[in-house]
């Protein structure tokens, strides 16, 4: 059975590659203190225990235009062989996800009853089939760029939700929340967004569907199909 495209459609739309952003596999250690502000201005030090509010605000700023702008830079290439995504993706995106929080949400109740070698078959696969999905919009990237516009307290008593607003382009302003937890002194994000509609939730009931019906395996085969046909 082919898998459901259709889900992907609310994000197809947006052709920003910061969506991939919580899709992505290994987790990296990674502290925002140490990037550099992409206008040359030095994130404010961290006096607390844990990692700052600012720094999510610089990590989310920081890595969205630096994507935006290999992507734009390499369009034709990307058009043309996924693969080239899937580089930037591994450079630039995959230190800053918690690729573990990530699987264990999307996965939902089934995350505890899937093997580890089943988990990251799933994220490898996962990772994937949202690049094959996303190249020929990415390609096509005009003049899109990324606002903060506030932050507020997240789900869990240390997470933070860094709002932002996509502009530029035909599609107006979208606006783009990123779902923050600590981790290794820095931020790492593990949902986005996008106009009211979750990544996590998104998946989450489509992916539930399919393992009831054909397992987590079944679930990873027909990821692993729709990414070789």
């Amino acid at each position: 059975m082919p898998f459901p495209t259709r889900l992907l459609q609310p994000f197809h739309q947006l052709r920003h590659v910061v969506l991939l952003a919580l899709i992505v596999a290994p987790v990296t250690a990674f502290s925002a203190a140490a990037q550099a502000n992409h206008h040359g201005n030095a994130v404010a030090p961290n006096t607390s225990a844990g990692p700052s509010e600012s720094e999510a605000r610089e990590l989310v700023e920081s890595t969205a235009e630096a994507v935006i702008r290999e992507i734009r830079e390499h369009q034709e290439e990307v058009s043309e062989d996924p693969e080239v995504l899937l580089a930037i993706v591994d450079r630039l995106l995959l230190p800053h996800v918690d690729a573990e929080r990530m699987t264990r949400l999307v996965l939902g109740r089934y995350y505890r009853s899937a093997s580890p070698a089943q988990r990251e078959a799933f994220t490898k696969q996962f990772q994937r089939l949202l690049v094959r999905t996303y190249a020929g919009p990415l390609s096509e990237l005009g003049d899109q760029s990324i606002v903060i516009t506030g932050t507020k307290p997240g789900g869990g008593e240390d997470e933070l939700i860094v709002e932002t607003e996509v502009v530029g382009g035909d599609l107006g302003v979208i606006p783009v929340a990123y779902r923050m937890a600590p981790e290794n002194g820095g931020w790492k994000s593990y949902d986005v967004i996008v106009d009211g509609i979750s990544l996590v939730n998104n998946y989450r009931g489509s992916f539930a569907q399919k393992i009831q019906r054909d397992g987590v395996d079944g679930l990873i085969r027909t990821l692993r199909e729709q990414n070789e046909g």
